[in-house]
């Protein structure tokens, strides 16, 4: 990555921290006045909009993302996190082949630095593969500075280019889908765009395979992004239920468009009819 690129995108971001932090002078101006109560108006207002848009994955207030495909044909997207996994994603790409489906894997940097075979097994098998940061702080993520952050995303960059040089990722997808204020700054700024989902069924957190089918199979429509997980117990039976569901659904399961890594920011994250 060129250093002066990294120069540029780390002061954009450090200006945006700044700004979260000009509210503070007034907060404290209102207090030194004896105006409490408009003192803890402005400072829990900024707070709350801050979380917002950090803690909820689907929310656009830091940056575009990608929350599904565009509607213009009968495909949706299959997209597998926490991989590359010795057990379970050689399973889950024969699922694939035999029920004619192909998928975006986020994969995380040290896995694919200790599978880099699975690497390219998943490119050998048609798919494409997605960055999911080099260590996957699912917990600290939305709490790292934008230095720290950079290193996140581009080292796990560096990782699967490394690995595949001739197919880079287009995609970046932060753990747990939480992301701060300079995260979409900093994918852009590495050539990546943020995509999230619109169908999941919390597979990284619950176990009921059935449940978690069903609430992927209520959101299933034309370009829906489905989420589910490798390193997990259910992982096997989760893929297993999905990609049955996909095959039966007539919706068509590609990799994304090539126009999606470049497109249209508004149709790409209009939300999904409920």
């Amino acid at each position: 990555m060129n250093a002066a690129t990294r120069a540029c995108a780390l002061r954009r971001a450090y200006f945006l921290f700044a700004l979260t932090l000009a509210p503070l002078p007034v907060v404290i101006w209102l207090i030194w006045h004896e105006q409490p109560l408009a003192a803890l108006l402005l400072f829990c207002t900024v707070l709350t909009t801050l979380m917002i848009g950090t803690l909820v994955p689907r929310c656009a207030l830091f940056g575009r993302m990608i929350k599904q495909l565009p509607q213009a044909g009968n495909q949706v997207l299959l997209t597998i996190d926490d991989g590359p996994h010795p057990q379970h994603t050689p399973a889950i790409l024969d699922l694939l082949e035999r029920h004619q489906i192909k998928a975006l894997f986020f994969l995380v940097g040290k896995n694919a630095a200790q599978h880099p075979h699975l690497v390219r097994e998943i490119i050998a098998r048609g798919h494409e593969i997605g960055n999911h940061t080099q260590m996957h702080p699912a917990g600290t993520f939305w709490l790292l500075h934008p230095t720290r952050l950079w290193r996140e995303i581009a080292d796990c960059q560096e990782t699967l280019v490394a690995i595949c040089p001739d197919h880079p990722p287009r995609f970046f997808r932060p753990p747990a889908g939480h992301h701060n204020l300079f995260t979409a700054l900093i994918a852009h700024a590495l050539g990546l765009r943020m995509m999230m989902w619109s169908a999941r069924g919390f597979d990284g957190v619950q176990t009921d395979v059935p449940t978690i089918t069903q609430r992927i199979a209520r959101r299933l429509q034309p370009g829906a992004i489905v989420l589910i997980h490798e390193a997990t117990p259910v992982a096997i039976e989760v893929a297993q239920s999905v990609t049955s569901l996909l095959e039966n659904s007539g919706l068509k399961c590609d990799t994304p468009p090539a126009s999606l890594a470049f497109g249209d920011d508004e149709v790409a994250t209009k939300p999904p009819a409920h």
